[in-house]
């Protein structure tokens, strides 16, 4: 190995200017192609897409469409619905179902746009359902004049209306009837029926809820959302909306009523906006980061090289993503600053190493091969196991950690390539420096000697404190919790994120969890009634029970079901009673809970289940479902479905819990198996297994006094850090690989254990310190993103770097002295 990396330094050193102008040609272009990479912030990022719940949300989303984008309309209910602004709510929902009746013309701007691009499945909203409702009312009274005398059909409506209220007939103007059918005359004045509440959440707010189509491109798909939102805040005066004779604002409300416009895609559009964004960000922090870095601790000729051959490494990185088609995850926007640090990491030992050759007389081409000779085997095999480390999150049960863990190994391969061949083309052009003088590093490195002298003093002591603490740290890690919030995906201080809070407030909820129920005959009256038992089960377990249930309180809100349209009467309806009432039914109104088969005017297979969900951490979202999952009972058994009857659950909310509880799940196995790839490749690469296992040492011992930190700090875990143990594993190996060579190669030349490790410590130990200095730099970049997800992930990144820097410190000493010992 030593002889053809020099060989290799050497090529590049003969052509050096050739070989600069061809790696900065080829990082321009790649850097230009990584521009153009499309953003992934899809379920697909979450769950593998042959997961059960993967495959669930999917057919949900071909027959129902997207998830729910909510407008929510914030006021007194009663002046809500109650007032004209019922018709200027009526008007927005016909302005954003994109639908345009015969013969009229839609509003010009977003209305005239959106009739245009007809980006709209499916649209609900309080208007829509009181306008259906009394057209529905209206056709069952002519069935019933029809069939039914004269004297009777009076005498039915005259009961009617003593029940109800209703002194005039059914209108979407008659403030009464719509009183009667939004609000419930049994309670206090104002206060929406509990079944509605998907609508009518509460007495100061109603919503409407439009399904994009699943077959919209994400172009389309943003460009609908923009122009819904253009819609709902439009605020121009027009001829076709007058109000007292005056033009005003068409969706305007009146009485201090406002809008909000969120729901899954919003958020979906948010994060994905945001990940360039936040790439940007982190790609200007990383490099003043590492700039200053380099500058303050490394006393070298072209100081600033290593950062340039991190960055070349980083575009043809991200241009390679681009090239095999690949997309920007959350996950690989935490590569660019991770990226950037092993890089310079590489460069700075390379050089140190050019340093060390030029300072002996050394020249040109001759320093090149020499600084590669003694340098570049141990850096490529740290490389190597670093890479073994990263490519073990290839087992993730997460689709964008997988990425990440590739992404992340092909740049550490790319960037100590690069860092061979344009490094040391680079520093053979440099002006060498006076004979005998090494550049050194600043700062507080000159205590390292003093340190390393006390630790090597007592190497047993240290080793047994430390692995007390170890064991101690492991043990009490496990009680370290996974926590993350759906919200932490996307920039904090973004609107969609505000909105989205504004609408939990104000509802109660601001998702959806939905049950897909597939049956072979949804008119069976087994299959409705288990449908009609299980939504009333979960609803009254989660707190929406009681005189004045309400979503606020309740973890889950009721939406609508199938088993609704019949009303409490499905339990003794027969089959032909269940088809004839669902027959009759407009199939717009079913489209929302089971789709009609055109043939028969029946609904189909599937119905759709929905709860109203709210934001919280993933691990309690887990929980929940799990509960109301426990609620659906085995198939033919007491309180479970029919034998044949599939349930299976769908959505963001479902899906994001999966991911966070398999990363949960797979955090302890994916650490050992970290540790077992890096000794593996070590043992392959030495064909010792002293030498394999010594730089492993200090990093077990490292990574249970991390965990130790973790819990004493109580310092909470999210999916991404959750997978840290293999990731902290594969960084910490590389500082613990370099100085364990070179204290080898210092026992080459003749010195004692102890002689030698002063000299490795005296001459890479710093050089060491100063790549840590830059790696831990790059992860604290990512504190300083306004994604929760990402900051959160850095800071504890950082702390466990930290930490594995200091058992590299303190325990490889001890380790290696003890052993030489013995």
């Amino acid at each position: 190995m030593s002889t053809a990396l020099s060989a290799v330094a050497g090529w590049a050193a003969a052509r050096a200017r050739s070989v600069l102008l061809a790696s900065a040609c080829v990082a321009l272009a790649a850097g230009v192609a990584a521009t153009r990479l499309p953003v992934d912030a899809g379920p697909g990022t979450l769950v593998d897409r042959g997961s059960e719940s993967y495959r669930a949300t999917e057919r949900v989303r071909e027959v129902f469409g997207e998830e729910p984008v909510v407008v929510l309309a914030e006021g007194d209910l009663q002046e809500l619905v109650l007032t004209p602004n019922l018709g200027r709510l009526l008007r927005l929902e016909g302005c954003l179902s994109g639908k345009v009746p015969k013969g009229a013309k839609p509003l010009p701007g977003p209305c005239a746009e959106l009739a245009k691009l007809d980006p709209v499945q499916y649209l609900i909203g309080p208007g829509t359902f009181l306008n259906e409702s009394v057209i529905q009312i209206d056709r069952q009274l002519e069935r019933m004049a029809r069939r039914v005398p004269a004297d009777q059909l009076r005498e039915f409506l005259l009961g009617v209306a003593a029940r109800y209220g209703i002194a005039s007939a059914p209108s979407i103007s008659n403030p009464e009837f719509i009183a009667a059918v939004v609000f419930d005359l049994r309670r206090s004045r104002g206060t929406p029926k509990a079944r509605l509440a998907y609508l009518f959440p509460n007495g100061h707010s109603a919503q409407i809820l439009i399904r994009l189509r699943p077959d919209l491109s994400e172009a389309e798909k943003s460009r609908a959302l923009a122009l819904i939102r253009d819609a709902v805040y439009d605020t121009t005066p027009r001829r076709a909306c007058t109000f007292r004779g005056k033009p005003e604002a068409c969706f305007a409300l009146h009485g201090g009523g406002e809008y909000v416009v969120s729901g899954a895609p919003v958020i979906g559009e948010g994060v994905a906006g945001a990940l360039k964004d936040a790439l940007l960000l982190l790609f200007g922090v990383a490099v003043a980061a590492m700039a200053l870095t380099l500058l303050l601790v490394f006393r070298s000729r072209f100081r600033l090289l290593p950062l340039a051959i991190a960055l070349a490494a980083a575009a043809l990185t991200f241009g390679l993503l681009e090239l095999v088609g690949g997309a920007l995850t959350l996950a690989s926007i935490a590569v660019l600053p991770i990226l950037i640090g092993l890089v310079v990491d590489y460069a700075i030992q390379l050089q140190a190493r050019h340093d060390e050759a030029a300072a002996r007389g050394a020249r040109g081409v001759e320093a090149a091969r020499q600084a590669a000779a003694r340098g570049a085997p141990a850096i490529a095999t740290a490389c190597l196991a670093t890479s073994a480390g990263f490519l073990v999150l290839l087992l993730s049960p997460v689709p964008m950690i997988r990425g990440f863990s590739w992404l992340l190994a092909a740049g550490a391969l790319l960037g100590f390539a690069l860092a061979l061949t344009a490094g040391s083309a680079a520093l053979s052009l440099r002006r060498p420096p006076p004979s005998g003088d090494v550049p050194s590093l600043r700062g507080p490195y000159r205590y390292l000697r003093s340190g390393t002298s006390r630790v090597i003093g007592r190497p047993g002591w240290v080793l047994g404190v430390g692995a007390v603490l170890a064991v101690l740290g492991w043990g009490l890690g496990t009680q370290v919790g996974t926590t993350a919030d759906v919200r932490g995906l996307a920039p904090g201080g973004s609107a969609a994120i505000r909105d989205l809070n504004r609408l939990q407030d104000s509802t109660g909820v601001s998702g959806q969890l939905q049950v897909a129920v597939e049956a072979p005959d949804l008119s069976d009256p087994a299959t409705l009634r288990w449908m009609a038992g299980f939504k009333q089960r979960v609803l009254k377990d989660n707190g929406f029970t009681g005189a004045r249930p309400s979503c606020l309180k309740a973890e889950l809100c009721p939406g609508p079901a199938l088993s609704d349209f019949l009303g409490g009467d499905q339990g003794r309806m027969s089959r032909g009673e269940i088809r004839a009432t669902l027959g009759e039914l407009p199939a717009y109104d079913l489209e929302q809970v089971a789709p009609v088969n055109p043939r028969t005017g029946l609904p189909g297979h599937l119905a759709l289940l929905s709860f109203g969900i709210r934001a919280q951490s993933l691990e309690r979202q887990q929980e929940l479902i799990e509960r109301v999952r426990s609620e659906v009972g085995a198939p033919g058994a007491p309180g479970g479905p029919p034998r044949g009857v599939r349930v299976r659950f769908a959505g963001l909310p479902v899906i994001a819990a999966s991911a966070a509880s398999s990363l949960s799940s797979s955090r302890w196995w994916l650490t050992l198996a970290g540790v077992l790839a890096v000794a593996l490749v070590l043992l392959a690469a030495y064909r010792s297994a002293r030498r394999a296992l010594l730089p492993l040492v200090p990093v077990l011992l490292a990574g249970g006094w991390s965990s130790l930190a973790l819990w004493l700090t109580q310092t909470p875990l999210n999916p991404m850090s959750a997978a840290l143990g293999a990731l902290t594993i594969a960084i910490a190996t590389e500082f613990s690989v370099i100085l364990t060579a070179r204290f080898h190669e210092e026992r080459g030349a003749g010195r004692d254990a102890r002689e030698a490790l002063h000299a490795a410590y005296a001459r890479t130990g710093p050089a060491v310190l100063a790549s840590a200095a830059t790696v831990i730099a790059g992860f604290a970049v990512l504190v300083t993103s306004d994604i929760g997800m990402l900051r959160d992930f850095g800071l504890v990144t950082v702390l466990d770097l930290a930490v594995a820097l200091l058992g590299v410190i303190l325990a490889l000493p001890a380790a290696l002295v003890w052993m030489e010992e013995r």
